[in-house]
């Protein structure tokens, strides 16, 4: 595993096949994955094991990916943050999913923005996209905070999503 950065409650790193029991535990709650891809729970460690290979083969071939967050108090991991490209557009997308343990203390928030400050300033991206659930509000509170600005509802995978955009502020 690979350390990519840290706040001060939290690092994130490259995940590992190792964290799948980890990563299944957090998928497999529905809350969580409500707004989340199909919007359904994982229902074996397969799909979590899935997951892990994209991230191994997608950090090696881009030098992103969406990374495991893990709380340094508990040395837990927490939930997932980072970057992919959007099929579609090859726009970057900024994502993430926090344990439900997680919510509510400022976690997303401190991931979101330090893996947006990453990305423009190591990674060079020019704009980053968020997209949310028109219906998950806390989710679209999270990325007004870091300061994206809503561009609309777009169709993405046959899914319509309140779309959010974020300018790096050097360009």
């Amino acid at each position: 595993m690979k350390e990519i950065l840290q706040t001060d409650r939290l690092l994130m790193r490259t995940w590992t096949l190792v964290d799948v029991k980890a990563l299944f535990e957090i998928c497999r709650d529905p809350e969580i994955m409500l707004h989340i891809g199909t919007g359904k729970p994982y229902q074996s460690v397969d799909e979590a094991i899935n997951f892990l290979n994209w991230t191994v083969a997608y950090q090696a071939e881009n030098g992103f990916c969406r990374w495991a967050i893990v709380e340094k108090a508990s040395q837990r991991i927490i939930g997932s943050c980072g970057f992919a490209r959007l099929e579609n557009s090859g726009e970057i997308e900024l994502g993430y999913l926090l344990a439900r343990q997680a919510w509510g203390k400022g976690f997303a928030t401190e991931a979101a923005a330090a893996c947006l400050k990453y990305g423009f300033k190591e990674l060079g991206f020019s704009s980053v996209v968020a997209l949310t659930d028109p219906e998950h509000i806390a989710s679209q509170r999270v990325v007004e905070k870091l300061g994206f600005i809503w561009r609309g509802i777009e169709n993405y995978g046959g899914e319509s999503n309140s779309v959010y955009v974020a300018v790096n502020p050097e360009e």
